[in-house]
């Protein structure tokens, strides 16, 4: 989620008001832990490799369907969050859509339940 909100360059409000829902709200979400590390190592890993081996190897780190299913829907709604779809978004949703084989049926079924 840190990746999907940093990719274009800069953290907006609504996206880590949006991050910091989905953590306290998805039970699965609870267990990762405080947030700012994550944000913290996401930043670095980002300015030290670059957008898309960031989420090539965030994505690779996730082997469970049901756990990539519910990043995606996180990441596309933290890529909403603002009101503004940047195309570096576009490229995280993408990136993670092919690193996990979705489907174009997954990927519309995932982006109708990331707007609930």
């Amino acid at each position: 989620m840190f990746l999907t909100a940093w990719s274009d360059g800069r953290l907006e409000g609504s996206e880590a008001l949006a991050i910091h829902k989905l953590a306290a709200h998805v039970p699965l979400l609870r267990e990762v832990g405080a947030s700012g590390d994550i944000e913290v190592a996401a930043r670095r890993k980002l300015s030290q490799l670059g957008l898309l081996a960031c989420v090539r190897d965030a994505a690779a780190a996730i082997v469970d369907r049901n756990q990539r299913e519910l990043g995606f829907q996180c990441c596309a709604k933290v890529s909403g969050a603002d009101g503004f779809f940047a195309a570096q978004e576009g490229e995280v949703l993408k990136t993670l859509r092919e690193s996990w084989g979705l489907s174009r049926d997954d990927v519309d079924r995932l982006l109708v339940l990331a707007t609930r």
